[in-house]
């Protein structure tokens, strides 16, 4: 798993930032995951964030990384939340071989409001996400999607 860069947008390599994540579970805390995606003209952009956050230290860290994708499977908004939780899943499950123990949650960026084009997803995707064994979060408690990969994916 390459490219993963830090909050501030530094590369780092892969065994540091698990090494960070190790001291960080090792205190006690709990990971947080979230992907968001954007369409351009010609593309779709991924954002997975992995963020640490909420153990005693004050504040936090994340990491992220980018895919650019040009499937034309992505316009449909369907088709791009389900890719989303792909990656999530794939990003947590990868953490998960290396630290059984890790507590993670899976935040992602659909929503429960009548207002809402993915209110229809919610029972789907939180039974994958139970399914695979990790705790889903929706809008508006998914901020580690909606907030923090969401901002990288511009």
């Amino acid at each position: 798993m390459k490219n993963w860069y830090t909050g501030s947008g530094d590369e780092i390599a892969y065994k540091e930032m698990l090494i960070e994540i190790n001291n960080y579970l090792q205190a006690g805390g709990k990971v947080f995951i979230g992907t968001d995606s954007q369409l351009k003209k010609d593309c779709c952009i991924f954002a997975t964030a992995i963020c640490l956050h909420g153990n005693e230290r004050k504040g936090g860290k994340y990491y992220f990384r980018k895919r650019r994708t040009h499937s034309k499977k992505n316009n449909v908004l369907h088709t791009r939340i389900m890719q989303e939780v792909k990656h999530s899943i794939d990003t947590a499950m990868n953490l998960l071989d290396k630290y059984p123990d890790a507590d993670i949650e899976v935040h992602v960026d659909i929503g429960t409001t009548p207002r809402s084009a993915t209110r229809t997803m919610v029972d789907s995707v939180r039974g994958w996400l139970s399914g695979v064994g990790f705790t889903c979060k929706v809008k508006p408690e998914s901020w580690a999607s909606s907030s923090v990969a969401d901002g990288h994916t511009k």
